[in-house]
Parts: C-alpha cells; structure tokens; sequence
C-alpha cells in the first residue's frame, strides 16, 4: 500500500486539509459537499434559463456549465484546473484514470469537440447509442476542473443531448451516481476498456432499444446496483489529490 507523506501545497484546498477552499470558508469536509450539493441541485434547476447562451458547439459550453453548477460556492467554477489529478478507483484494483495533463487539456477538448461534428447527433444515426457513449467518456476523461467533473459531464450530455432534440433521461444518471461513476472509470481506462456499463445506461436514458434477446426487464433499483462484484449504491463522494503529492510503501 502507500501513504500520504508531507506535499506541497494544493493551491485549491486549505493547508494541511483535503478540504477546497470555499467562498463560505467551510472547513468541515462532509459540511462542504452537503452545501455544494445543495447550491448543485438549486443550480441544475436554474441552467434552463440560460440554455441560449450556450453553444454547445465549442467546448466553452462545457466551462459554462461547470460555472452555473459550482460558482455560488467556488472561485475558480468554469476555470480549467492548474494542477493533475488522480483518484485511486476500486474497480482498477486502487489505480486511477490517466485524466488529462493540466497543459493538455483546451487541445484534448477542442479535439473531442472537433470530432462530435462529424456525427449525426438524430435517432437515423443507427450508432447514437455508441457515440454518445464515446463523446461522454472521452469529455469526462479529460477531467478539465478541480472538482465536479462528472456532475458537470452529466448535465453537459442531458443538455447536449435536449438541445438535439434528442429524448433523454438524464434523471436516470443523477438517480445512480455511483453506478455512472463507475461505468466511466471502465469505459475511460485505456488499455483494456470496458464500455457496456455505460452504453447500456446511455441505451436506457436515450430510449435505444437493442438485442431483445439479451434485453432484461429490470427495476432501475437492481439493474444498476452491482458493477461486477462492486455494490455501488454505496457510494461516496471522496475528493481528488493531486500529483503534487508524495508516496512511500506503507509496509
């Protein structure tokens, strides 16, 4: 195993804490992600009114979206973060995701932007299942902001997804969020991907129907409460380190 050693300082979190600085200096760590949901929910409800200023064509959509979700508790909302990231999954063993390095990451965006152009985001797209899959993983493996990546990435595709006319239950997301938490990890790790966790989600929420001999008439309760041998109606936010961070060999 390995264990925390003294690091240099986050710029993003109070010194000697995990805990991000906030504008309601709240240094209690389960205090600020109960506020933060607060303010996310209140703010999810509030995003339609500003959905005409949005050009979902740039991949400045996506920082105004984190803006309008996180900045009545987060100087930097909307902001790419300064520092990389990592966050030891379960389903990898304890490894994390290779998110985007800092530097990278308006190139590895404006490059998935480029890319979603070329697709017919209507239902005569016979692989809209498979694509949208594709845009969401590789958007939420970028990671672009400190925190609130994946709620960000949520809306964004709920959004996006509306704004093509597309139908699409995006409450089937944020009903299960240690289900699509999990299903990205597996769909962005990059040697071995696993992709069926999240198109099968995706498949639901967009209404595609696939193989019916393979299809099972489940209760959204029990058809995404297990990822292989991982419960995941268990899960809890934890907060991101950084690669600022120093490690030695817990014995």
């Amino acid at each position: 195993m390995k264990r925390l050693m003294n690091s240099q300082m986050d710029p993003y979190v109070y010194k000697g804490t995990n805990i991000l600085i906030n504008k309601l200096n709240i240094r209690d760590e389960q205090e600020l992600i109960d506020i933060e949901t607060q303010f996310f929910i209140a703010n999810v409800l509030d995003i339609p009114s500003a959905l005409h200023k949005i050009d979902f064509s740039l991949h400045g959509s996506v920082q105004q979206i984190h803006q309008l979700l996180f900045e009545n508790i987060y100087s930097w909302a909307g902001e790419f973060r300064t520092v990389n990231i990592y966050k030891p999954e379960q389903v990898l063993n304890g490894l994390s995701i290779s998110y985007s390095d800092k530097s990278q990451i308006e190139r590895d965006l404006t490059q998935i932007f480029n890319w979603h152009t070329t697709v017919q985001w209507n239902n005569k797209n016979n692989t809209l299942a498979e694509d949208f899959a594709r845009f969401m993983t590789e958007l939420w493996r970028i990671h672009p902001f400190r925190e609130g990546n994946t709620r960000t990435t949520s809306v964004f595709m709920d959004l996006f997804a509306k704004k093509n006319g597309l139908e699409f239950n995006g409450e089937l997301l944020s009903q299960h969020p240690g289900y699509l938490r999990k299903a990205l990890v597996l769909a962005a790790v990059e040697k071995v991907p696993e992709p069926e966790y999240l198109l099968r989600m995706l498949k639901d929420a967009l209404n595609v129907i696939g193989d019916k001999k393979l299809e099972r008439k489940e209760e959204p309760s029990k058809k995404y409460k297990m990822i292989k041998q991982y419960d995941v109606t268990k899960y809890k936010q934890k907060p991101f380190k950084t690669s600022q961070d120093s490690y030695e060999k817990d014995d």
